[in-house]
C-alpha cells in the first residue's frame, strides 16, 4: 500500500503537543490504550474547509455518551485542535483528518470508570489527538473493485451498541484481511440475522430497478457519507430508502457500490468471482459519484476552519 511521501514529515497533535507518528506516546494508563475506551472519526479537507464537520463532530460526541466518557471535549476545543494541527503543518486540501478522543488517564489498571482520576483524585482531562495524512481515494471509483462474502459477521446491538463509532473493529480488520487473502479489494458483512451490514469501514449500498437500497444500521454506526448519499439521492430523483437486505437481494442487484469517506461511492463489478449487473461501474453509481463530487466541493456543505 502506497502513501503520500509527505506524510513522513506531518507532525500530530496530542493534547497540545506536535510529535511525528514515530515519537507520539500516551500515558500506559490512559483508557484508550488500556481497555479500548476511544472514539473517533474522520472528515476530509477540501479547500480549507472540513466536509460535514458538524456531522462528525456529533459522531465523536454520540460515541462518547454511550461509553459513558466522564468528561467530553467540547465542539469548540475539538476544532480549536483541529486548527492548530492544520495551520502547523500548512495543510490546507487532499487532507483525511483523523480525530481521536479518549477518556483519560487512569490511577490504576482497572476497567472501573471510577479510575479515571489524576493522583489527586481530581478527573483526568479527555485526551484529544488529531492525526491529518494527504490521502486520495483508497479505491478504484473509475474501473471499480471486486467483494467477496466475508465469513466474519457484524456482532448483533444485543452484543455492542454499533451506533458507537470507537476501536472495536476487530470483526471488520478480520473480513478485510480476508478478502485480501482471496484477491479482492473489500468483502460485505452480514449481521448475525443474516441481512447485510456492512463493508470494512465502508457502507454498502445495491441498485435495483433504478432504486438506491442501502441496509439498516442496527449492527453498524451511522455514516456521514452514506447520509450524503441519501440527500444525493434526493436531489438526482433517485428513490432510496434503507431495507433489510439478504445474500439474495445482493445476487440479483444491478449494482453494488461501497459508501466511503476518502472515496465517496464505487461500484463493484464482481462479487465472489460472479459478475455484478453488466459488469461494469452502473449508471445510478456514477451520476452518484458526480453528484457527490459537486457536494464535496461547495463551501457550503463544509466548515472554513481557516
Amino acid at each position: 500500500m502506497m502513501t503520500d511521501p509527505r506524510n513522513q514529515h506531518v507532525k500530530h497533535y496530542i493534547n497540545g503537543r506536535f510529535v511525528s507518528q514515530y515519537e507520539a506516546a500516551i500515558p500506559l494508563f490512559d483508557a484508550g490504550f488500556l481497555h479500548g475506551k476511544q472514539v473517533w472519526s474522520a472528515p476530509r479537507l477540501i479547500n480549507n474547509h472540513i466536509f460535514r464537520f458538524q456531522d462528525h463532530l456529533d459522531k465523536i460526541r454520540h460515541s462518547a455518551e454511550i461509553n459513558f466518557f466522564p468528561d467530553i471535549p467540547s465542539d469548540e476545543v475539538i476544532i480549536a485542535a483541529v486548527r492548530e494541527t492544520l495551520t502547523y503543518n500548512r495543510m490546507n486540501d487532499g487532507v483525511h483528518v483523523r480525530i481521536l478522543v479518549t477518556p483519560g488517564t487512569q490511577v490504576t489498571a482497572s476497567m472501573d470508570l471510577a479510575a479515571i482520576i489524576d493522583w489527586h483524585g481530581k478527573p483526568s482531562k479527555p485526551q484529544v489527538i488529531v492525526m491529518p495524512e494527504y490521502r486520495g481515494g483508497v479505491y478504484d471509483s473509475e474501473a471499480g473493485i471486486d467483494l467477496v462474502t466475508s465469513s466474519f459477521r457484524r456482532p448483533g446491538p444485543d452484543t455492542v451498541d454499533q451506533t458507537s463509532h470507537d476501536n472495536n473493529q476487530n470483526a471488520s480488520s478480520r473480513a478485510l484481511a480476508e478478502a485480501k487473502r482471496l484477491g479482492a479489494t473489500s468483502a460485505l458483512m452480514y449481521d448475525p440475522e443474516g441481512y447485510l451490514a456492512e463493508a470494512p469501514a465502508s457502507h454498502v449500498a445495491i441498485v435495483k430497478d433504478g432504486r438506491f437500497l442501502t441496509p439498516h444500521v442496527r449492527c453498524c454506526p451511522p455514516g456521514v457519507t452514506r447520509q450524503v448519499l441519501l440527500e444525493a439521492c434526493t436531489i438526482l430523483g433517485v428513490e432510496s430508502c434503507e431495507a433489510d437486505l439478504t445474500s439474495e437481494n445482493i445476487e440479483q442487484a444491478d449494482e453494488i457500490m461501497l459508501l466511503g469517506t476518502m472515496s465517496g461511492p464505487v461500484g463493484a463489478v464482481t462479487i465472489d468471482q460472479k459478475q455484478v449487473g453488466s459488469g461494469v461501474v452502473g449508471p445510478v453509481t456514477r451520476r452518484l459519484q458526480h453528484q457527490y463530487q459537486q457536494m464535496l466541493m461547495d463551501p457550503q456543505q463544509g466548515y472554513a476552519i481557516f
